[in-house]
C-alpha cells in the first residue's frame, strides 16, 4: 500500500535508510534528450532531514550527466540484494556547488563506517555534491508518495 502525504512515514524512512546503507551501491537512472534513461552506479548517504529525507553523493560532473540533469532534474534510485531485498527512491535532483555543503557531505562520509563511509579522496578532484529529494519511497514494507 502506498501512504500519499506530505512527508513520509518514519518506518518507510527507517526501512529504506536500513536497505540502502547496508547496500551501498544504487543505480541511478537519468533520462536523456531523447527520453530514454541512462543508468550508472552511484554510492549515496541518505540523512533524515526533519521529518524527510535527502540523500547525498560525490560524483563527475560528466557533460552527459550535466544535461540530463539540467533537462530533466529528476534520478531513481534502486538498490537490490542477492535476498532481494529493494530499496527505491524517486527524487528530485540538483548538483549542491556551495563549500559548506560539500564540506559536510565529506564528513558525512569519513564518520559513517565502511562499506557506507569512505574517503571521498579516492574518487579525485574532479567530483561534485549530488543532492537528491526524494518524492516517493519504497521497500518491500511499504511506500510513500509525496502529497
Amino acid at each position: 500500500m502506498v501512504v500519499q502525504c506530505s512527508s513520509p512515514p518514519a518506518k518507510v524512512v527507517d526501512d529504506f535508510v536500513r536497505v540502502a546503507h547496508r547496500i551501498v551501491w544504487c543505480t541511478v537512472a537519468t533520462v536523456d534528450r531523447r527520453d530514454r534513461p541512462r543508468s550508472r552506479v552511484i554510492h549515496p548517504y541518505w540523512e533524515r532531514v526533519g521529518d524527510g529525507l535527502v540523500g547525498w553523493a560525490f560524483t563527475r560532473p560528466t557533460p552527459l550527466k550535466v544535461a540530463h540533469l539540467t533537462r530533466r532534474p529528476y534520478v531513481s534510485c534502486s538498490y537490490w540484494d542477492p535476498a532481494h531485498e529493494v530499496a527505491v527512491a524517486e527524487c528530485a535532483a540538483e548538483f549542491a556547488e556551495d563549500e559548506p555543503t560539500r564540506r559536510r557531505v565529506w564528513d558525512f562520509f569519513l564518520a559513517a563506517a565502511e562499506p557506507l563511509g569512505y574517503d571521498p579522496r579516492i574518487l579525485g578532484d574532479n567530483i561534485v555534491v549530488l543532492k537528491m529529494t526524494p518524492w516517493r519511497l519504497s521497500t518491500a514494507d511499504g511506500a510513500w508518495l509525496s502529497g
